[in-house]
């Protein structure tokens, strides 16, 4: 069963995970940002895009859960939707705001949901999926660890 204070705390992180992406991008060269460390490897702005499209993706399957409980959960072919989008072709500044306002936009929307609403769910296969797990899981420790991979590849940029 969820609280106001999980519930506020799962908002509360998926906030953060825009503060989180600016900081570790933050005063990185155009050079850096582009690099990708192997064929096939994404780059930063690569990797920051794809966080980007599973916010989106992540968006609308929470407002699918709320107004269509029990609904299958949407998936996406992130390595494809990467490869499409030209992210290196963009300036990371304008992919970040994309970030913020999308998330900003979503926790307005989580902080309205009844207690409800809430705790509705979609299905993942056979699993049930609830708007927290998507918060928490699918979100908060997705960028986390995609941080991990931002990092591997200033490191590798800087071993070069």
């Amino acid at each position: 069963m969820s609280t106001t204070t999980d519930r506020a705390g799962s908002i509360e992180n998926y906030l953060q995970t825009a503060t989180k992406i600016r900081s570790i991008v933050q005063g990185l060269s155009e050079e850096q940002l582009v690099w990708q460390p192997g064929p096939g490897k994404w780059s930063i702005n690569e990797i920051v895009g794809h966080l980007v499209d599973s916010n989106i993706v992540n968006s609308y399957r929470i407002r699918k859960i709320i107004s269509e409980p029990v609904s299958p959960l949407a998936t996406f072919a992130h390595d494809d939707w990467v490869s499409q989008q030209q992210f290196n072709e963009i300036a990371l500044s304008e992919i970040l705001d994309v970030y913020d306002a999308l998330t900003r936009y979503n926790a307005i929307l989580l902080r309205k949901l009844s207690e409800e609403q809430w705790l509705r769910v979609g299905m993942k296969v056979n699993e049930p999926i609830s708007i927290a797990h998507i918060i928490d899981k699918f979100i908060c420790n997705h960028v986390n660890e995609h941080l991990g991979q931002i990092e591997r590849n200033k490191a590798a940029y800087s071993a070069r």
